[in-house]
């Protein structure tokens, strides 16, 4: 029998998932905030997507530097 071994880190695709969210997330939400004529400019969405983009990185990172093996 052969040993099967794993072929993904689950904490690495957590951390990828995270930080490629979080990039989406305020790109858009700069866009929202930044382009003339878009929808919901004025009303909060971009300054809240923004925000939550920058959470998501920030959690991203504390996950892959307290995480390390």
């Amino acid at each position: 029998m052969a040993e099967k071994g794993k072929t993904t880190d689950n904490r690495s695709m957590h951390v990828t998932i995270l930080g490629v969210l979080g990039i989406l997330f305020a790109i858009i939400g700069a866009a929202i905030i930044a382009i003339p004529g878009m929808p919901g400019r004025g009303s909060g969405i971009g300054t809240g997507l923004v925000v939550i983009g920058v959470v998501l990185l920030v959690i991203a990172f504390l996950r892959l530097y307290y995480k390390r093996p």
